[in-house]
């Protein structure tokens, strides 16, 4: 009885010491676990500072202008957030990163119901075409930056760009600066910097520019006011068949001097039978001053002239020259102005006084060119008595 006593107190006082054991042992293990948890959460915090401080890091550098962290950021924003993900590739777009153009555009056309976003699409497509050689399309993105079609207004970006383009001598981005640089819409106009990229133009035989810069001349719009330079311009492009430029001349040679409303005349017929409407008015004005015998004389010799300019065949200064000549004008020509200026000979002005002439069969005064000139160069008033001439005895 007592072994069995004791065998069950033996066997109580175990099962005690296993209990207290296992207690133990839980209580050990809770800790481990909390000391495990306490490391983790411990180490989960470390890497989510460590990720927060390298994402305020490369945040820092993309706000500065690094373009491989902007691409990297608007990367990893794609996948979660579109907005985002545009700021970053405009960011990089801004820094002419075509990868960064690229984006924008696909990000904008994801959004096809957006017609803001259909306009920046549009406007970075251009962009990419300018960068990968369309010289055009690198004009029209510096006109989206001047009117803010697309883009933020930036006219500085603007002007760079077209600059760049115009000193590889492209001619439509001289045309563009030189309007921009007289434009109401820019808040520094600087007509002096205008007629020099008009004269670079013109220069590289733009009729465009040479009417555009025949004009400053003439209204002294940032160079020097000079009839005489503004008129021979004007008639270089006419020249060349700028239809609008030949009515600038007629009209700038009404009422001056002593055969202006001659030149004036042929100048305007020239440019009405070229379709330029404005020109028609003036003309049968200024035929009106000379009489219908006048008029009949100045066709015959504007209707053939009309043809060769539209055929191109008349020379540079052709017919600048020949006016000079037989209406005793002093229009200043160039002498080799420029290393490609082919002056012709002055056998073509000369050929082409004699076929003028021989629609008036009076022979020659001996009026001096200098009296002539003195007279030319009073301006205005009636046309002068002197020979040869479209204007005296078979003109009224």
């Amino acid at each position: 009885m007592n072994i069995i006593g004791f065998l069950m107190g033996l066997a109580g006082l175990s099962l005690i010491l296993l209990v207290s054991w296992m207690m133990v042992l839980s209580v050990k293990q809770k800790r481990l676990e909390a000391e495990r948890q306490a490391r983790e959460d411990l180490g989960r915090r470390a890497r989510e500072k460590a990720v927060a401080e390298d994402r305020k890091e490369r945040q820092k550098k993309a706000e500065e202008g690094h373009v491989p962290t902007i691409l990297y950021l608007a990367k990893e924003a794609e996948k979660r957030d579109l907005r985002e993900a545009l700021h970053w590739y405009e960011k990089a777009a801004s820094l002419e990163n075509i990868t960064g153009m690229y984006g924008v555009v696909r990000i904008c056309q994801r959004s096809r119901k957006d017609t803001v976003l259909e306009e920046k699409a549009k406007f970075w497509e251009m962009y990419i075409r300018g960068l990968e050689g369309d010289l055009h399309a690198l004009c029209e993105t510096a006109k989206a930056y001047f009117s803010g079609m697309g883009i933020a207004v930036d006219t500085e970006k603007g002007v760079r760009i077209l600059e760049k383009v115009a000193m590889s001598n492209f001619i439509p981005a001289q045309l563009s600066l030189g309007d921009w640089y007289l434009s109401r819409d820019n808040p520094v106009p600087k007509p002096e910097d205008a007629c020099y990229w008009y004269s670079k133009a013109a220069r590289l035989d733009s009729s465009e520019a040479m009417m555009k810069l025949g004009l400053s001349y003439l209204k002294g719009n940032g160079v020097s006011q000079d009839h005489r330079k503004g008129c021979y311009w004007l008639e270089c492009a006419g020249e060349r068949g700028n239809a609008e430029a030949m009515y600038y001349a007629g009209k700038a040679w009404m009422d001056h001097g002593a055969y202006g409303n001659s030149v004036a005349y042929i100048w305007l017929f020239l440019s009405a039978n070229c379709g330029y409407e404005p020109a028609k008015g003036m003309r049968d004005d200024v035929g009106s001053r000379l009489g219908v015998d006048s008029i009949v004389l100045l066709q015959s010799f504007a209707k053939p002239l009309l043809k060769k300019i539209q055929a191109g065949t008349i020379g540079k200064h052709l017919i600048i020259r020949a006016f000079n000549k037989l209406y005793k004008r002093n229009v200043p020509i160039p002498q080799r102005e420029y290393p490609d200026d082919d002056l012709p000979s002055t056998n073509d002005s000369d050929a082409l006084v004699a076929e003028m002439e021989e629609l008036l069969p009076v022979p020659h005064d001996n009026t001096t060119s200098g009296e002539a000139q003195a007279d030319a160069e009073k301006g205005g008033g009636e046309e002068k008595h002197l020979k040869p001439d479209f204007t005296d005895k078979h003109m009224h």
